[in-house]
């Protein structure tokens, strides 16, 4: 199964921020979107998502436009989990996530809940109140929350920002762990050696356009990543994964 967008074009009101936007992402794939701070990747991830229209273009998810399915359908197909904001109410770890599966039209079961969270790594934590987590650990109970629905895709706001490099690499690694088992994911970062390490394909976006589109070795180059935030960057290789490159200002 494969997401797909064509020639998209998104804003809000009469601001545009995204415009002639392609891409592609397959059954398996980690793809990763980079770029400065109002570059475009929320809009864009929200529009593929479904909860912001295109003013041009379309989403297709195997090789049906998202927008001409109703709620129901699109939380079918993919999960979209937010930057963490607002309170935490104070549910149950199972609580939490088990409503995921609510978005799907039906009662979720033991089964699905359990599944998700041994997934994330969270055997043991169903009765903890979410209030008492950490950041790392919420998370990964936001991240079982989406999978609990068991969509192909997955599509992730900054799921890292805000935690610290333990929780950083775990989550990277779940991941990476699940697009291993098939599921295809999307996610916004702004940290580009994570990126490096981890994505298949990474988008660099800037000015609401996509300039570079590959494996990380190819787009994150010298030249490329100067242009797109307009700082003195430079690329090595990473000492601990030879051929994967290392930025640094």
């Amino acid at each position: 199964m494969t997401l797909v967008a064509e020639k998209i074009a998104a804003g809000y009101g009469h601001h545009p921020v995204i415009r002639n936007i392609d891409l592609e992402a397959g059954e398996g794939e980690l793809l990763v979107l980079a770029g400065p701070n109002g570059s475009g990747k929320t809009t864009l991830l929200k529009t593929l998502a479904g909860f912001l229209p295109p003013r041009s273009g379309r989403v297709l998810i195997d090789n049906q436009n998202i927008f001409a399915m109703n709620n129901r359908e699109r939380a079918a197909l993919r999960a979209f989990l937010f930057q963490e904001s607002g309170p935490r109410w104070p549910f149950t770890v199972e609580e939490l996530v088990s409503q995921g599966s609510f978005r799907r039209g039906k009662n979720p079961t033991r089964a699905e809940t359990k599944n998700a969270l041994s997934s994330c790594g969270l055997e043991g934590f169903e009765t903890r109140p979410v209030t008492e987590l950490s950041g790392g650990e919420y998370q990964r109970v936001l991240l079982a929350r989406a999978l609990v629905q068991e969509v192909p895709f997955l599509l992730m706001d900054e799921p890292v920002n805000n935690l610290d490099p333990k929780y950083q690499i775990m989550l990277m690694e779940l991941l990476q762990d699940l697009c291993r088992r098939g599921l295809s994911a999307i996610v916004s970062l702004h940290d580009l050696n994570l990126a490096a390490l981890y994505a298949h394909r990474i988008a660099l976006i800037s000015g609401g356009e996509i300039t570079a589109l590959g494996p990380p070795a190819l787009t994150l180059r010298e030249d490329i990543l100067k242009k797109v935030f307009d700082a003195p960057i430079s690329v090595g290789v990473h000492p601990n994964a030879p051929g994967v490159p290392l930025v640094y200002t």
